[in-house]
């Protein structure tokens, strides 16, 4: 499911190669000692890593940006699978994030500057990579560190899998969710039905007749029990619709601007995925078996125009997670990507959260 940051995008931004006290690049032990090198902590004032995280066979890319003295922490999990964490790091949340907290971007295997041959790799390896690098963070920037997970789409798969396994949930302090796409199978079948009723609405008010036609047309004569590839081209029509709905705001220039880059690697990120078929055993994942035993505070955000992941996605999601401590905000001038389309209203709700929390 191609369910990342406007599909799934990648960057050739070139990172710089950071160093442990001086002495070596970095290989991640849960230790604060990294191949015989002693990390230094770092626990205030304002900052800007660059860094690869070995794992296994990988180099997952992470960018630490903003103030880490207010041992509040936001890792953001990019969509895709191939997407590209610097995507999100637009001019909005460096004005508004990273000056009140400290913001994550790591990029997971397959995607934007994460380096290496991974070959085949299932779902527990992304999970895996995950948690190194949540220790990896606290390792770093000191065991106090308050550390908030931010899904968004792919990423919003990834995360509840995260949480609902072992005792990952020692290492988190939030969970903010964003459009995320947490149980495939539900997903696919809202995602035909809000296409097919959309459809039907648009074409009874005469707009884009025969684009609606066709999708509706599709609607009809598949079903998403029917395969990859039928999800595949509901994906696409999901898109697609979202650009067709005047409520929806257009990203602004300077959001544009900022991500420009990211498309470079785009194609490489996503021919990669496609062909290993990586989000597919997400299928066969029930999310029921460990949804009710996350109990981290969690927010909920969606867009309102979401034929990616709809919104009753969100509220399945809801009434199945443990969390005892949980807020649902819809954004209504939003699709699958409210940090594009309502960034201010957005980013000062996640602001606003991760304060009181």
């Amino acid at each position: 499911m191609y369910t990342g940051l406007s599909h799934r995008v990648g960057s050739l931004l070139m990172p710089k190669f950071s160093k442990i006290s001086g002495y070596c690049l970095l290989a991640l032990l849960a230790m604060p000692f990294v191949s015989g090198c002693k990390m230094e902590v770092v626990t205030d004032g304002m900052i800007n890593d660059d860094v690869f995280i070995k794992q296994k066979n990988q180099s997952l890319f992470l960018k630490v940006a903003g103030d880490i003295g207010s041992r509040k922490f936001l890792l953001i999990v990019h969509g895709g699978p191939g997407g590209n964490s610097l995507d999100y790091r637009d001019s909005m949340i460096k004005a508004l994030i990273e000056p009140n907290m400290a913001v994550g971007y790591w990029d997971q295997r397959f995607g934007g500057n994460s380096q290496g041959n991974a070959g085949a790799s299932g779902l527990a390896d992304y999970r895996e990579d995950l948690l190194t690098v949540v220790k990896f963070l606290r390792t770093k920037y000191g065991a106090d560190l308050k550390i908030y997970l931010m899904g968004h789409s792919w990423g919003g798969f990834l995360t509840p899998y995260f949480l609902g396994d072992a005792d990952n949930q020692q290492w988190i302090s939030g969970w903010i969710q964003v459009d995320g796409a947490h149980n495939y199978p539900l997903n696919d079948s809202l995602t035909e039905d809000m296409l097919a009723k959309r459809a039907a609405m648009e074409i009874a008010a005469n707009r884009n007749v025969a684009h609606w036609t066709e999708v509706l047309d599709y609607c009809n004569a598949h079903n998403v029990s029917d395969g990859y590839e039928v999800s595949a081209k509901l994906n696409g029509y999901a898109h697609e619709a979202e650009a067709l709905m005047d409520s929806v705001f257009a990203p602004s220039e300077s959001y544009n601007k900022e991500r420009s880059s990211a498309y470079r690697n785009n194609a490489i990120n996503q021919l990669i995925t496609a062909l290993l078929q990586v989000d597919s055993p997400t299928y066969d994942t029930d999310p029921d078996e460990y949804l009710g035993r996350i109990q981290v505070p969690a927010l909920l955000l969606w867009g309102r125009f979401d034929f990616v992941c709809p919104p009753p996605l969100c509220d399945d999601l809801n009434g199945k997670i443990g969390s005892q401590d949980k807020t649902v905000q819809y954004f209504e001038h939003s699709g699958h990507s409210p940090m594009m389309n309502e960034p201010v209203l957005f980013w000062e709700s996640v602001l606003d959260w991760v304060i009181k929390h």
